[in-house]
């Protein structure tokens, strides 16, 4: 069973072989990613076994074709989740801080959360607005710090389709915040 979609709708019925064979084909890739994204060889791997499960489970997900950046943001979740704990643990702690101008407070006034809500849903919908090959390429590039080489890699294009999206995608971003800015004033 060598058909990615045909794969998956197996792994997510049960069948044995074909998680195997899914977990085969992206584990090396998925994991690498893990462990430097969690930096903890325990972490990643619950974090790749977690997004394996998922994968196995979404059948939005089996058509696809950008599975493998779909897996490296499942396991990105799963990492930060992990590390969360640990960060706040450090600030608790007192970690000692070379420069205390630059740290933030921890509670934010609820104009600043809300100042900071109202751009993050604004860069995410102007994100969500782009074209599917855009909307991936730049989650990888901008958003998982992922080299050129490894976002090619992931979504199989050449490394010219991989420069043009992201130019195309950034380039829609700003005239969409633009646009916004425009509206509000």
């Amino acid at each position: 069973m060598t058909d990615q979609p045909q794969l998956l709708v197996a792994a997510r019925q049960g069948d044995p072989e074909a998680l195997a064979q899914l977990v085969a084909r992206y584990h090396d890739r998925v994991y690498r990613y893990g462990q430097r994204m969690c930096r903890d060889r325990f972490d990643a791997d619950d974090a790749v076994q977690d997004a394996f499960a998922t994968l196995a489970r979404r059948p939005d997900v089996q058509h696809h074709p950008g599975v493998i950046a779909w897996l490296f943001a499942v396991v990105r979740n799963a990492c930060r989740r992990l590390l969360r704990p640990r960060a706040l643990e450090r600030r608790r702690l007192g970690e000692p801080v070379a420069d205390h101008d630059a740290v933030a407070a921890l509670d934010p006034s609820p104009h600043q959360a809300l100042e900071r809500w109202r751009i993050v849903d604004t860069v995410h919908a102007a994100i969500a607005a782009l074209e599917p090959s855009l909307r991936e390429i730049l989650i990888l590039r901008d958003l998982e710090g992922m080299t050129g080489e490894e976002a090619c890699r992931a979504l199989a294009i050449s490394d010219a389709a991989m420069k043009s999206r992201l130019h195309r995608a950034r380039a829609g971003i700003r005239d969409r915040l633009r646009h916004l800015r425009d509206e509000v004033g």
